[in-house]
């Protein structure tokens, strides 16, 4: 493993309105660790078979993680219409696995793959795996402000697998995504979203601290927010698909055997993963956060 560049932050989890002190301080000098952040390889200790992958995974007649992960992608593939003459964005990569899937699947030549991410250390991970090879994605340092070194009507097709709800400034975002996408271009997103649920007060700023504490982008919205802001721009939706009883309980069954059965998960690390497989496993969860696959086509 390799070493981590960690950043500080900080979670929740209250069993009651008002626990005890003593009950939360642990959970509280766990969190407050750095382990775990979405820009660093801590998900490396999830797979095996040399593979990176990072996102929650699409559950459905599986119960291997790399097999999860690599359904989403290609469920995106799929809504995406990728094929051999596919030029496409991903937002927020990752380590790449998700190319593999695109490229053997769909046939998109990997030359025509671009990826942007905040993330130096999954970059230089990512790039490592195509020394050597005769083609290589084109990837790319930086976060919203980076994609306005493409051209207008650029890309057939833009993904964000898992990751869009990481990434800061949606509505700039999405304008620069119908810039850069050409005519008839289509933009699909696996991503979590806040719940439609009427929550309390305390249920709310239970949900609000969590996201911080996550790195989930302050923006964060219900999807009848992204309906709007998405048709606001002049996509048209196509796919609107709510899928979180087949990411959040498989996610949270995997996590939880995998650090009862990987002894090599160092301990903090393993703390933390605990407590995400608990919560992703809860019914707390449902009261804070949904999970959507979307397709929108900007107009010919």
């Amino acid at each position: 493993m390799e070493d981590l560049p960690y950043k500080k932050e900080i979670s929740l989890r209250h069993h009651s309105p008002f626990p005890a002190k003593t009950e939360i301080w642990p959970k509280v000098r766990l969190l407050f660790g750095r382990e775990g952040i979405p820009t660093d390889l801590s998900h490396l200790y999830l797979n095996e078979h040399g593979e990176s992958w990072a996102n929650l995974g699409y559950w459905e007649n599986t119960k291997e993680y790399g097999t999860a992960c690599a359904n989403l992608a290609e469920h995106l593939g799929t809504l995406a219409g990728l094929d051999q003459n596919s030029k496409l964005l991903d937002l927020g990569f990752g380590c790449g696995d998700q190319f593999r899937i695109w490229e053997n699947t769909f046939g998109v030549n990997v030359s025509n793959i671009y990826g942007i991410n905040i993330s130096k250390i999954q970059i230089e991970f990512a790039k490592r795996r195509y020394e050597g090879k005769g083609t290589s994605p084109n990837l790319i340092l930086g976060s919203v402000e980076g994609l306005a070194k493409f051209e207008d009507k650029t890309f057939d097709v833009v993904l964000a697998l898992d990751s869009l709800y990481f990434i800061p400034n949606r509505s700039r975002l999405v304008g620069e995504v119908y810039r850069i996408l050409k005519p008839g271009g289509v933009f699909v997103s696996a991503e979590i979203l806040f719940s439609d649920r009427k929550i309390s007060f305390w249920e709310t700023f239970k949900r609000n601290l969590i996201s911080k504490m996550a790195k989930m982008s302050s923006d964060l919205k219900k999807v009848e927010g992204i309906v709007s802001e998405y048709s606001a721009l002049g996509f048209n939706f196509e796919v609107l698909e709510r899928i979180d009883p087949f990411v959040f309980p498989g996610f949270s069954q995997f996590i939880l055997e995998k650090i009862k059965s990987e002894k090599k998960i160092p301990k903090r690390l393993a703390g933390r993963y605990e407590m995400l497989g608990e919560y992703f496993g809860s019914e707390t969860i449902k009261k804070h956060f949904e999970y959507w696959i979307y397709k929108v086509r900007k107009p010919e």
